[in-house]
This record gives C-alpha cells, sequence and structure tokens, in this order.
C-alpha cells in the first residue's frame, strides 16, 4: 500500500493524445483518493503545447527542470513515483523522437533510476507513447504493447534501438506488464488510448490494493476488464 504521496510525472510534447493523458491521470487523481497523497506534474520542453485534439496543455515544469541537481544533490526526476509516456498520431511521436532530445533523456534517465526507500518506481507509456521507450532501448528483450496500428511501428523501433542484441517481443493487448529496467524501474506498456485506463488502475492495485483499484473503476463507472468492476450498462436509442 502506498504511505506517501504518490507524485506523478506526465511528459507531454505537440500532438499527444489527449486521453492517453487524462485517462491514467482520472486513475491516479481519483477523488477515491485523498487529495494531500498524489499529486500529477505535466513537464514539457515547451511551455504550451496542443494535442491532437486541439487542447492546448500548459506545463508546471520543463524538462531541463527535471534533470537539474538540487542542493542535496539529488536530481529532481527522482521524487516520482510513476512516469506517464502518452502517444500521439505516428508523425508527431517520430518528430518529437527526432527533435525532442530532452524528452528521450528524462525517459532514458528514470529508466536507470534505483527504487526510493525500497519503493518501486513506474514507467507507463499508453498508445503509441511505446515508441518512446523502444527508442531509448527500455522494450529491449521483453514483451511490450501499443496502439494495434502501431505494432509493427514499434518493432522496427525496438530492432534498430536494441543495443543489447535481445528482440523485443511486440503483441497487441490493453496492457503489459513489460519487466523491470537494468536498476528494477517496472515497465508497463498499454494499448490504444482507452487502454491507459486499464494499465493505470492495474499499477494501483499493485501500490493499494484490488479493492482500492475497483473502487476507482467504479467511480468512473468503468467497465475495468481486469477485475471484476461495477459499471453501468445499456442504453436508450
Amino acid at each position: 500500500m502506498a504511505t506517501k504521496r504518490l507524485e506523478i510525472l506526465a511528459v507531454v510534447f505537440a500532438g499527444l493524445n489527449v486521453m492517453d493523458l487524462t485517462g491514467p491521470s482520472e486513475v491516479f487523481g481519483s477523488s477515491r483518493i485523498p487529495a494531500q497523497e498524489r499529486r500529477i506534474t505535466v513537464a514539457s520542453s515547451h511551455d504550451t503545447v496542443t494535442s491532437s485534439e486541439g487542447i492546448t496543455l500548459k506545463r508546471d515544469m520543463s524538462l531541463l527542470e527535471l534533470l537539474a541537481t538540487k542542493a542535496d544533490g539529488s536530481m529532481e526526476l527522482s521524487r516520482y513515483d510513476i512516469l506517464v509516456m502518452p502517444g500521439a498520431p505516428p508523425a508527431d511521436v517520430q518528430k518529437a523522437i527526432e527533435d525532442d532530445h530532452n524528452l528521450l533523456t528524462v525517459l532514458r534517465t528514470f529508466a536507470s533510476l534505483k527504487s526510493s526507500a525500497g519503493k518501486d518506481r513506474w514507467l507507463l507509456s499508453v498508445c503509441t507513447g511505446a515508441g518512446f521507450l523502444g527508442t531509448v532501448g527500455v522494450l529491449s528483450g521483453k514483451t511490450a504493447t501499443c496502439h494495434w496500428s502501431y505494432l509493427d511501428t514499434l518493432r522496427d523501433i525496438c530492432k534498430a534501438n536494441n543495443a543489447s542484441g535481445e528482440e523485443t517481443n511486440v503483441v497487441q493487448k490493453r496492457w503489459v506488464d513489460t519487466g523491470r529496467s537494468s536498476t528494477g524501474v517496472r515497465v508497463i506498456t498499454a494499448g490504444g488510448v482507452s487502454c491507459g485506463i486499464d494499465a493505470a488502475l492495474w499499477i494501483l492495485s499493485e501500490l493499494y490494493s484490488m479493492d482500492k483499484a475497483l473502487e476507482v473503476a467504479k467511480g468512473m463507472d468503468y467497465d475495468w476488464k481486469f477485475g471484476k468492476s461495477e459499471f453501468t450498462e445499456g442504453y436508450i436509442v
């Protein structure tokens, strides 16, 4: 069970799919979890970014600030428990991979952090966001997923960035517990868009309990495919 405030970091970039961000944020920021027990911080290379849907988001912190060393010698990035990496239309993901070097550095650095006081860190990609994880080599030798239309692209990315020589097994699933980084960071990859909710609920079940995850799913009126959740069924047309 989580015993201190849960620090969630969302890394955003131009063209992101907003539900890739807001789905997990709804789970981790649920009213079923007291406000003093969780905080979500949005970080970006730019002061504002516009999603593929046309929604403008303002950052709380720059990526360079995340990489800065604090007075106590620790890195600002090290205070976060969960990093959420949303996806976007493939062209926007590729542009960010090519142009946003600080984004890749943040991901690579977070994946190399050690656990804090024996507490797991989590790196969650949603949809095509797995492309960033593949680019920094986090998925080498592991099983991962992404949006169904991006599966072949992710395979190509992982093959091109496979320093370990171990193949990445890319599968179509709602989410995959991809394993741990070399330093023990837990890596979770989610399928397309809404799958980020499923993956976030599962992470919540690991951090708190299955009962808490089901409570949050019920509050969201969401048909979670993993646990036996209660949700509103049917429609009238």
